[in-house]
């Protein structure tokens, strides 16, 4: 595993969107525990692309929040223009997140050294059965009972 230089997302917003709305990807090393247990720090990539059919529930989605922080959390729901996120390892979604706050959404992601893409139909059952907050709970009192550890409350 390489070591990644930490680096500021504000630094580089701009030209995230630029790469994105040329038809790149621009690839970041997510922090945080809030993406467990499909995403780890330290260990996996996400490449990000521009939304080509609007952002969808179950996509991935990097964003700014209204403090300016940035948050890679999965959409849960839509209503009204606004989306309900919620990283995959809590249980309090966030509503009101819109398309400007938006800056792309995970095409891919390179997890423990394979790649997945964001379409493949293992990738699309693991998104369905993990939008379900009952699936969830079961996952986080399992984890307690043998003693994984992981922050629900990023």
């Amino acid at each position: 595993m390489h070591e990644h230089e930490r680096l500021s997302l504000s630094d580089y917003e701009e030209t995230i969107r630029e790469v994105l709305d040329s038809g790149g990807e621009f690839t970041i090393y997510p922090g945080g525990a809030s993406m467990l247990p499909l995403i780890a720090e330290g260990r996996d990539s996400v490449s990000l692309v521009k939304p080509e059919n609007g952002v969808n529930t179950g996509d991935i989605a990097l964003y700014r929040r209204k403090n300016g922080q940035y948050v890679l959390h999965r959409v849960i729901g839509m209503k009204n223009g606004c989306y309900t996120m919620c990283g995959d390892n809590q249980l309090a979604p966030e509503k009101g997140i819109t398309d400007r706050d938006i800056i792309g959404i995970v095409g891919r992601i390179r997890r423990k050294g394979r790649d997945i893409p964001a379409d493949s139909f293992f990738y699309g059952v693991y998104c369905f059965l993990w939008r379900s907050f009952f699936v969830r709970r079961v996952y986080f009192k399992l984890r307690k009972i043998f003693g994984r550890s992981g922050n629900r409350n990023d």
